[in-house]
């Protein structure tokens, strides 16, 4: 799982693709606690290649200014979808649409 993770999202995704969109101007990217991201090869990996990266003993616990989609968008769709029983996963998508 972890190889996959460094193989398919931060090489050519993370890396290439952010320096293609930013072209080679620095950004910042950021993760979650997942253990994918916290795992030592990965933290590894990022400091070696990303050149703003903040590592995970920086990262505060839990923030809301940091976590958007944790805090406010995913409750705003787990209400929407969670307000009835689905009987299909077409019903499920068109209630978070």
């Amino acid at each position: 799982m972890l190889q996959t993770y460094m193989e398919h999202i931060l090489q050519p995704i993370v890396k290439d693709l952010g320096e293609m969109m930013f072209e080679n101007q620095p950004f910042i990217f950021q993760q979650d606690g997942a253990p994918a991201h916290t795992a030592n090869s990965t933290q590894e990996w990022l400091q070696t290649n990303i050149s703003d990266f903040i590592s995970k003993v920086e990262w505060p616990p839990s923030s809301p200014d940091l976590n958007t989609l944790d805090f406010s968008v995913w409750s705003i769709l787990e209400s929407s979808a969670c307000s009835k029983s689905h009987n299909s996963i077409e019903s499920l998508k068109q209630s978070l649409t």
